[in-house]
């Protein structure tokens, strides 16, 4: 399994544990993939764009967010080569969730998960506005730390981060 999807399969179990306690519904959203047959083999292509990854509600307040993940350890990378980590159309549909009165975030992991961050989609724009003007291509680990996220007993704990900002 790709570490992408073990992370993602990670804020899965997390959402049903807040599922069972009632804090709320949140789901995978389908990445928007069919499969076609190409010979004998089975081949996986995109078919749709999606805005995120997850989407539901917790404590009663609508919530949509897209999880990253890097290994690199200092930096969360903007992209490379022709690789944008965080897609236009990621920022426009959280941008336009949040306009509406949501919580609209990304949940970015660096090291393999070992540190997770909640950054409200707005925020992320600013701070990717403000490393590019200075020409940086990445966002740098202590720029994130004020958005880090819980993990005690192993467990991704991002709703502690939304109650905070909902503050």
């Amino acid at each position: 399994m790709k570490p992408w999807s073990q992370f993602e399969k990670r804020i899965e179990g997390v959402n049903r544990l807040y599922r069972t306690k009632g804090f709320g519904v949140v789901e995978k959203i389908p990445n928007g993939t069919k499969t076609i047959r190409q010979g004998n083999r089975q081949i996986i292509v995109r078919d749709a764009k999606t805005g995120c990854d997850f989407i539901g509600h917790l404590d009663g307040t609508p919530i949509a967010f897209d999880c990253k993940l890097t290994s690199n350890k200092t930096s969360f990378p903007f992209g490379s080569g022709k690789v944008i980590t965080v897609k236009p159309h990621q920022k426009e549909f959280l941008s336009d969730f949040k306009k509406d009165g949501a919580c609209a975030f990304l949940l970015i992991a660096l090291e393999n998960a070992t540190r997770v961050f909640l950054v409200d989609i707005e925020d992320y724009l600013n701070i990717e506005q403000e490393m590019l003007l200075i020409n940086r291509k990445s966002i740098p680990i202590a720029r994130l730390e004020q958005y880090k996220v819980d993990q005690a007993n192993g467990m991704i704990d991002y709703r502690k981060n939304i109650l905070e900002y909902l503050k």
